[in-house]
């Protein structure tokens, strides 16, 4: 160890330190340097105040293990020195024995009693304080990204078509029904044939869930529907269609067989009666049970012949001549 000279910087920074911290592993076992100032602080009198700090190997096993170097081994040739080994914490985990020498090495250094229970307890503390506070945080995290997704993930809607007029197995089914969607300016379409009844619009973007959107209805017979609905991710909306006017009114005009307007002729339709007017017109509705695209009508009127019809559709636009017997 003579061979080696501290110098006078490092020398004077030895005299100055009130601890020398030795960090002992076969490494620095077998280092010159270290024994030199291991050395000094025992030559001035503060071998007390060397704490040696045990990060690897065995301390007097007198083998390729040995952490304490030589100079250390011969101040305390008892095996009595004072100091912290990381392995000395049974099964706790690395992270905790770590800690926990580093602790016990503070406590050791301000010379306090009861100094490592009260700074491990308060590192601990804090220590699940901040496991907390970053579980919190992930937590946190992982709501916001759960949220985001949910938010953005596509869903599906069905729309079921419920006919709610009182059935009449005379009036003929449209060819096709159309519902509409109208998402911002875009609008979607689905045609539907009256045995299906039901649309799915697949793979709505996200961003409209739970909001209000215009839903629309139109086919041949049926009035047509537009109407807001919320669209729930993966629900069902139901949407109530009803005959409209098509085969409800039977209307036109009565003449008499010079072509001059024929008053107080008797219309009677499918169970329904009426009267044309001074002009000769006419207009009777037909209750749902009861219409027929072709209805039977029968005109009639005193002194003038009954006329009869079963194969002239429905509407408005009938002319009816009445030959006088």
């Amino acid at each position: 160890l003579n061979t080696i000279s501290l110098g006078e910087g490092l020398a004077k920074e030895l005299d100055d330190a009130r601890w020398l911290i030795v960090i002992c592993s076969p490494n620095s076992a077998k280092s010159e340097w270290v024994g030199r100032e291991i050395q000094h602080f025992i030559d001035t009198g503060r071998k007390d105040h060397i704490l040696p700090f045990i990060v690897e190997g065995t301390s007097y096993s007198n083998d390729e293990r040995e952490c304490l170097n030589p100079v250390l081994k011969a101040a305390y040739p008892a095996g009595d020195v004072l100091g912290v080994n990381i392995n000395d914490y049974g099964d706790d985990p690395r992270i905790y024995r770590k800690r926990k020498a580093l602790v016990r090495m503070v406590s050791l250094l301000i010379e306090l009693p009861d100094a490592y229970s009260y700074l491990w307890n308060r590192y601990r503390l804090r220590y699940w304080e901040g496991v907390a506070a970053k579980a919190m945080g992930m937590l946190a995290v992982l709501a916001l990204v759960g949220y985001a997704w949910h938010h953005n993930a596509e869903f599906d809607i069905r729309i079921s078509l419920a006919d709610v007029t009182p059935p009449n197995r005379f009036l003929p089914s449209p060819d096709s029904l159309k519902v509409t969607m109208q998402l911002n300016n875009e609008e979607k379409t689905l045609i539907l044939t009256p045995r299906e009844m039901t649309a799915t619009y697949k793979n709505l973007p996200g961003r409209y869930a739970g909001k209000e959107t215009r839903i629309g209805f139109s086919a041949f017979g049926y009035a047509a529907l537009d109407t807001l609905v919320r669209l729930e991710r993966n629900g069902d909306v139901k949407l109530c269609i009803r005959r409209d006017d098509t085969y409800d009114r039977l209307g036109g005009i009565v003449l008499a067989d010079d072509g001059t307007p024929l008053e107080g002729a008797t219309i009677e339709a499918e169970g329904v009666t009426g009267l044309s007017a001074a002009d000769g017109s006419f207009l009777i509705h037909i209750p749902i049970e009861q219409q027929r695209p072709l209805p039977h009508v029968r005109i009639s009127k005193s002194g003038f012949r009954t006329e009869e019809f079963s194969q002239q559709a429905v509407g408005t636009d009938w002319q009816i001549m009445l030959i006088r017997q």
